[in-house]
């Protein structure tokens, strides 16, 4: 099978740690971000691949070259400009042919079972098949919302809270027919989720989304970073390191460490790491040509090729290539350093307007996660009728119903307009009812 993987973009927001690299180059236990992803292909069935690329081409295509070291066939599209995600997958036609490929970003981390998907655009017969993946947090993404069947029935791009009617998001990951190239024009920008998609459904294509089980982040700041590197050694990421010498249960170490260093799974030390005597390394991942002065301490870090001095006490920080920090350098949780030495805190995900005041009759139902009862809600009330455009809106009686996550606490509010008082009282409790069958527990 034949698969695109979208490699071109800079990597902006990811900056100061991609600064000397294109971002799928990005390591992660040891290897770049885009050899794991060749390798996921690989295990599932994908062995044609054509790249994508813009920034710094030559990293990319000197590392992996023909890709016959990894079992695959590579080829390469280099963007003069960027074409955006679908401009740059037009590109690819000769590649593709009549053939049915997967399209994949080369700046995601993932171990998605892709040979399902697969399976399921083959069976589902769409004109596009897309991976979708429940996040707690959907902000930062495309939301997508399907019916019964799977059939995509709307979007929603990077919704407030108040916006947001399901946890599924658009991973950028999808199985299309050949056909669908030819809505695309050639060598300028074109989006699939900004142009294509609402193009596809003008002209009456089916578009599926299959939520995925397993792990996927996009990588889109120094944040997601951080925390994609501790969750691949935590396990829930299912990727391997690149370091052979397994110490013992989750330690990945070179076996000629000094006695005195102490590491607390787990933890990955790749070959080529100094490590002096008494330093500490704990849920941490020291890359190649990094080092770690003596008696000093790592925790929940990502020290990628930089250089810490002795006694510092390294925890959840981000040390970038080329980065030095002098003797007795303490960070905190959340900082990134880069080669000039400046710690910057990492982009937040998460946006919290300011709470839409109520103009009927409210209740608020308190959850673990608001995004995935959003979820529930909207597939039931579909069939009602139900609007997606600004959370879950529809009439019932003489009411209209407004549903809706809380900005700032894991809630939905469920608010009635219109009709008696008695009316609107019965269509609060009519519809916490239908929240509390999905585990919501009423709070007014």
């Amino acid at each position: 099978m034949k698969a695109i993987i979208m490699a071109g973009g800079k990597g902006t927001r990811l900056r100061p740690i991609c600064d000397l690299m294109p971002k799928p180059m990005t390591e992660l236990l040891g290897k770049p971000l885009l050899e794991h992803l060749i390798q996921l292909l690989k295990t599932n069935g994908f062995s044609e691949l054509c790249v994508t690329l813009g920034h710094k081409p030559e990293c990319i295509t000197q590392y992996f070259g023909d890709g016959s070291k990894y079992g695959v066939s590579m080829q390469y599209k280099i963007e003069k400009e960027p074409l955006g995600t679908a401009g740059g997958v037009r590109s690819c036609s000769d590649f593709v042919g009549k053939d049915d490929f997967l399209v994949i970003s080369g700046d995601a981390a993932c171990d998605f079972d892709l040979a399902y998907l697969a399976a399921e655009h083959k069976r589902h017969a769409a004109a596009v098949t897309m991976a979708l993946f429940p996040h707690s947090e959907p902000l930062p993404y495309g939301t997508v919302l399907t019916d019964k069947k799977g059939k995509v029935i709307s979007f929603i791009e990077k919704p407030s809270w108040e916006r947001v009617v399901t946890d599924l998001v658009n991973t950028g990951i999808y199985m299309i027919k050949p056909e669908i190239l030819e809505l695309i024009p050639y060598d300028e920008p074109f989006d699939f989720a900004r142009d294509v998609f609402p193009l596809m459904a003008e002209k009456g294509f089916d578009i599926v989304g299959i939520p995925m089980q397993g792990y996927w982040c996009d990588i889109g700041n120094s944040k997601s970073y951080l925390r994609c590197c501790l969750d691949a050694l935590d396990g829930r990421l299912k990727i391997t390191p690149n370091q052979k010498n397994l110490l013992s249960s989750g330690i990945y170490a070179p076996p000629d460490l000094p006695d005195s260093v102490r590491l607390i799974p787990p933890c990955v030390i790749c070959d080529g790491a100094i490590i002096e005597r008494g330093a500490v390394i704990g849920r941490s991942v020291v890359h190649s040509s990094s080092r770690v002065g003596a008696y000093s301490r790592v925790v929940n870090s990502v020290i990628d090729r930089g250089n810490i001095g002795e006694a510092c006490i390294i925890n959840g920080t981000v040390v970038c290539r080329g980065a030095v920090l002098y003797p007795d350098t303490v960070t905190v949780f959340g900082d990134v350093v880069s080669p000039n030495g400046s710690s910057a805190p990492s982009a937040s995900d998460s946006r919290y307007p300011v709470r839409r005041r109520a103009v009927g009759l409210c209740r608020e139902i308190s959850c673990e996660n608001r995004a995935k009862l959003m979820r529930e809600m909207s597939s039931v009330l579909w069939e009602a009728g139900a609007d997606f455009t600004d959370g879950i809106t529809l009439s019932d009686g003489k009411c209209k119903v407004r549903i809706s996550p809380l900005p700032e606490e894991s809630s939905i509010s469920i608010e009635a307009i219109g009709g008696r008082e008695n009316e609107r009282l019965q269509m609060c409790k009519k519809y916490s009812e239908l929240a509390e069958k999905f585990g919501g527990k009423s709070v007014t």
